[in-house]
Formats: C-alpha cells, sequence, structure tokens
C-alpha cells in the first residue's frame, strides 16, 4: 500500500508542525501550516486550500491571515492571494507574473508584488546553497544595488 507525501516543508513530525488555530461555524479547529497551499480572499472571508484537494471558507480577512507569524512560509502575490512558498513549483516573472504551484493551480502575481516576490524566492534560494552565482531555479535576476 503506497502513501502520498504530501510534506513539502521537511517536517517528518506532526505534533512539531507549526499550527494555526482558526475559529469555524462548527467550532474550533487546529490545522498544520505545512498542509495549506494557499489563501484566497472572498470580500469579509477567506478560502484556505488544501494539499489534499479540500477548501475551508471561514470569517477572516486575509491581512489577518499575513499577520500570523506561524504563516512565515507565505507570500502575499495578489490582492486575493496568499500562496505557501513550499508549494511554488516554478514562478515566470515575465510581462504577466505567474505561479505554477505543485497542485497545478496558476495564480497571477499583482504587478506591484512582483519585485518582493522574487527577492523572496532568491533570498529563499540563497539561504539553501553556498554559491555567489544566482543559479536559482526560478530564473529571477537579483538586481544589486549600486
Amino acid at each position: 500500500m503506497e502513501t502520498l507525501n504530501t510534506n513539502y516543508t521537511g517536517y517528518t513530525d506532526e505534533a512539531k508542525a507549526p499550527v494555526i488555530v482558526l475559529p469555524t461555524c462548527k467550532g474550533t479547529i487546529v490545522i498544520p501550516v505545512q498542509h495549506i497551499i494557499r489563501i484566497q480572499s472572498i470580500s469579509n472571508y477567506s478560502k484556505l486550500f488544501f494539499a489534499g484537494g479540500k477548501t475551508l471558507v471561514v470569517a477572516k480577512v486575509l491581512r489577518w491571515f499575513q499577520e500570523q507569524t506561524v504563516l512565515c512560509s507565505f507570500v502575499r502575490v495578489h490582492r486575493t492571494h496568499f500562496v505557501n512558498i513550499s508549494f511554488i513549483k516554478s514562478y515566470s516573472g515575465s510581462k504577466t507574473g505567474l505561479l505554477f504551484l505543485h497542485n497545478g493551480e496558476l495564480i497571477s502575481v499583482a504587478k506591484r508584488k512582483k519585485a518582493g516576490l522574487a527577492e523572496r524566492l532568491n533570498n529563499l534560494h540563497y539561504s539553501f546553497t553556498d554559491t555567489s552565482v544566482n543559479t536559482s531555479p526560478f530564473n529571477i535576476k537579483k538586481i544589486m544595488a549600486a
């Protein structure tokens, strides 16, 4: 019997994984952050998308999620999208910025968020490598201040 491993963030022990506590209409639930792919804003509600294909709608605005320190592995890429960096497969930062996620979804990146996303992805890449050459799989040019 095979099991599907959706653990992209490197946590091997569920008990040590960061969690977020969310109130819902059915009570309070505890969700491991590593299972959230992205959070989408829907007016005064937010829709959470999970690795197993399930979704959850909660009465919280996207800014509330942005202020949660446990969600430090997420990046705001659009007015309506807050994406887990661990689930980003590739990024096309050409004329129209597009994020390709591991689950096959395409997320558009706002013009004003492109530079911040590129910097965040490059910093993430540089934290794993010890080279001075940009060999980022995201093909983003790093701009150095003169």
